[in-house]
């Protein structure tokens, strides 16, 4: 079931709010709590019922694993829980890609059976890690309960494809759902206006400009140099409208139900430098890489090198470099089961190093729309190997938007211009001048709401009803309803 599907829109979410509410204003909290916990499940077997019973298991796994470690602080129980998370995670998600690459280095040809990964995998996980974690330590004083436990990791506005919520974020809202603090209509008017706004994102900007992609990343091996900055650029701001619309939707169906979700997308393509973009680009998941990941890293390395020599080149290294690699190369890896995952990975990793390099040695920084512009640069040519099938796809991409010597002026400009040094043909995607009006108009229209589109999922408090609000959320509700159609699922729903 998908957000942006008509059995979610018309049928699920309305009678799963009508009876929450209900639930929750007129018997009882806990009650109206399971019942979001049972709509919460079936929300997720309905793609495929036998994977309810993984994310069940896990849940009551790792509720014991907590249980046990808010009893006694003992580092076996946490160490014995992510071992058993991470075993399973690693059998869906990465067993075919290790077997595949150990088969090849001893040069063994063997047929690997599909395993389908489960959705939100990735997700869920992760956020039962970072819970044991924060029980481990003591940011979580209190054991909440199974049933309040059961809610905050099976919350379905975030359960498939984040935020990767904390415990501390929420903790306090899951309890006082079972408070009569709020009515329906203050839950749903601000918690709707968020949700059709990025419903609208991905249904309208999103899909829109898809068949552009996926018509350039189809043909890898034959694009030019213009079709090729052209199907990357459309697939950058592809992936960015459908991420954001799923965030706005995620917080939007959070405040629907009383709770306010972390801001998990804050306008990344605004960014004037690589460390500003991945503070602004799925906040929620770099937060848990460096929470759980870089900071111990780099902890453990600055005192391991911090007894052997002072220099300041080897500090930068070891407490600064390596963690990062070593960061956003499990984060390659966290996105998907391959080899381009790992190249995205790192191409943020050395150009966040490069970023970090450049403001220790105090140089000065470039204007705004220079450091924007080659930001989003950058993030560009890793987004070519995040979208490409495999490595060859990705590098033959990346090597026509680096070959001049590519450039093909399609046959229709000839009309209008004519250099002799020019060498005319016939593009895929330039063919005719009707195409390119369009591809040109979304371009243009789409790089500019990237910048200029104000964050909704941050803004909505500070909104007031007004007849101009009003307007513009009927014209984005009716337009929204109006391009409905198959529903296309997220792109980060692969995770």
């Amino acid at each position: 079931m998908l957000f942006n599907s008509t059995e979610f829109l018309f049928m699920f979410l309305p009678l799963c709010l009508l009876l929450f509410h209900t639930l929750r204003i007129h018997i009882n909290g806990n009650v109206a709590i399971a019942f979001l916990v049972f709509c919460s499940l079936l929300f997720y077997g309905w793609w495929n019922p036998p994977y309810l019973l993984l994310l069940v298991g896990s849940i009551l796994l790792n509720y014991y694993f907590a249980s046990k470690l808010f009893e006694n602080h003992r580092k076996k129980y946490l160490v014995s829980a992510i071992t058993i998370n991470l075993l399973i995670l690693g059998y869906f998600k990465y067993k075919n890609f290790f077997l595949e690459n150990i088969n090849l280095a001893i040069g063994r040809e063997s047929e690997l059976g599909e395993i389908f990964i489960p959705l939100g995998i990735s997700f869920f996980t992760f956020q039962q890690i970072a819970f044991l974690i924060d029980a481990y330590d003591t940011q979580i004083k209190k054991n909440p309960g199974f049933l309040i436990y059961a809610k905050f990791i099976s919350f379905f506005p975030q359960l498939i494809a984040g935020p990767i919520v904390l415990y501390r974020e929420v903790g306090k809202q899951l309890l006082d759902l079972k408070k009569h603090s709020k009515s329906a209509t203050q839950l749903l008017i601000p918690g709707f206006v968020v949700f059709i706004f990025g419903l609208f994102k991905k249904v309208v900007l999103a899909d829109g400009i898809a068949p552009y992609a996926d018509t350039s990343f189809n043909n890898a091996y034959t694009l030019t140099f213009l079709e090729a900055w052209a199907g990357s650029v459309c697939f950058a701001l592809q992936l960015y409208f459908d991420f954001s619309g799923y965030s706005d939707m995620a917080v939007g169906l959070g405040l629907m139900f009383g709770i306010v979700l972390p801001l998990n997308f804050d306008t990344p393509f605004r960014a004037c430098s690589m460390i500003d973009f991945w503070k602004r680009w799925h906040i929620t998941m770099t937060r848990f890489f460096m929470m759980y990941i870089y900071s111990p890293i780099a902890l453990s390395f600055s005192r391991y090198i911090n007894n052997v020599t002072n220099s300041k080149n080897v500090n930068f290294f070891y407490a600064l470099a390596l963690p990062i690699l070593i960061t956003f190369l499990l984060s390659g890896l966290w996105h998907g089961a391959g080899w381009n995952f790992i190249i995205f990975g790192l191409i943020n990793g050395f150009a966040l190093l490069l970023n970090h390099y450049w403001k220790e040695a105090k140089l000065p920084s470039p204007p705004k729309i220079l450091g924007r512009l080659l930001t989003f640069i950058v993030v560009l040519f890793s987004f070519v190997y995040f979208r490409s099938s495999n490595v060859s796809e990705g590098n033959q991409i990346i090597t026509s938007m680096l070959s001049p010597t590519k450039i093909v002026f399609p046959d229709w400009l000839a009309r209008y211009i004519s250099f002799s040094d020019l060498h005319w043909g016939t593009l895929s995607l330039f063919s005719t001048g009707t195409f390119t009006v369009k591809l040109s108009l979304w371009l243009t229209a789409l790089l500019g709401l990237s910048i200029l589109l104000p964050n909704i999922a941050k803004s909505y408090k500070s909104m007031k009803p007004n007849h101009w609000l009003a307007c513009c959320l009927a014209f984005t509700t009716w337009l929204t309803l109006a391009w409905l159609d198959e529903p296309k699922t997220f792109l980060y729903f692969q995770f």
